[in-house]
């Protein structure tokens, strides 16, 4: 009697261990899971060549750009193994959390602790103004494909990264970078070369995620939070509001009417205007502003902070 006791003891021991499997893999770093798959050739790596493979992809996803050549690809992945799978397509190599962040810790080499999740939106914008949606949603599709090698999350409730490209003529085009992400607003503009220039573009998209996962590192705890705003000689403060949302003449101008109306705007002064988007320098009465944020939401528009004032989608 005793030993049937004791053994359903153990059976019930077992049975919670297992159960408590998944949720030890459920809050596991995906990134730590790397896959090495077949080579162009249809060659499936052994288990040696797909371990050494890895390991170079995995400091890919976790490391910053600058530091990622003080890391080796010769550099032996064993020490950092936690499990192997072989596959009929490849291997699932898995990776110790503890013992990467204690060795890039302990070099001081800069990296992501926490992948970056990141809500990607893309416009393109041809020489007459229009949208070019069909080019917009290839390269969307392009940077979904690609983001996982980077370390980055993209999903829709995160920081907002928002790539704009407009064409200036047949060989030039102006990129324009905004959002509340850790990675600062910028513009710049390139010359496009002979060629497709989808893959110019893919590259440069490249670029720009790269910088936005990097800026993570330095500025993780700013992600979201809003500078104080500039104050102004009367006693208001001034801000940038940046609208990304297409809308026709008519309706631009009702807006910024409508604003302008409001008892604690001194001014509205644009400072870029197209159909897709547009940018403001609002001053404001006073140093209360939580009322910007409920004025564009009864309009049903989102208001997400930047370092520099309010961005409206």
């Amino acid at each position: 009697m005793n030993r049937f006791r004791h053994g359903l003891w153990l059976a019930a021991a077992l049975l919670s261990l297992i159960s408590l499997i998944p949720a030890v893999y459920a809050e596991s770093d995906r990134r730590m899971i790397v896959e090495v798959s077949v080579d162009e050739e249809g060659n499936v790596p052994s288990v040696h060549e797909a371990i050494q493979l890895a390991l170079p992809l995995l400091w890919d996803r976790i490391v910053d750009s600058k530091s990622r050549a003080s890391l080796s690809d010769s550099m032996k992945a064993t020490p950092f193994l936690e499990r192997v799978v072989p596959r009929s397509d490849g291997v699932q190599v898995t990776f110790s959390e503890a013992r990467v962040w204690q060795y890039l810790n302990q070099h001081e080499i800069p990296h992501l602790k926490q992948a970056p999740h990141l809500n990607l939106m893309i416009q393109m914008i041809n020489q007459n103004g229009s949208d070019m949606p069909q080019s917009a949603e290839l390269l969307q599709a392009y940077a979904e494909s690609s983001v996982e090698a980077r370390g980055i999350m993209l999903s829709e409730p995160a920081s907002a990264l928002i790539v704009i490209w407009q064409w200036i003529d047949a060989s030039q085009v102006n990129l324009t970078v905004r959002g509340n992400s850790a990675l600062a607003e910028y513009s710049e503009t390139r010359d496009i070369e002979t060629g497709d220039p989808l893959i110019q573009l893919q590259d440069w998209i490249d670029e720009i995620l790269l910088a936005a996962r990097d800026a993570h590192i330095s500025n993780s705890a700013k992600i979201g939070e809003m500078l104080p705003l500039k104050e102004t000689r009367d006693g208001g403060i001034e801000a940038v509001l940046t609208i990304e949302q297409p809308a026709t003449l008519s309706a631009q101008v009702a807006l910024e009417d409508a604003l302008r109306q409001h008892e604690k705007v001194i001014a509205l002064t644009p400072t870029y205007l197209s159909a897709p988007s547009r940018q403001y320098r609002l001053q404001l009465k006073g140093e209360e502003d939580t009322w910007v944020v409920e004025w564009f939401q009864r309009r049903g528009m989102q208001v997400l902070p930047t370092p520099h004032g309010w961005l409206v989608h």
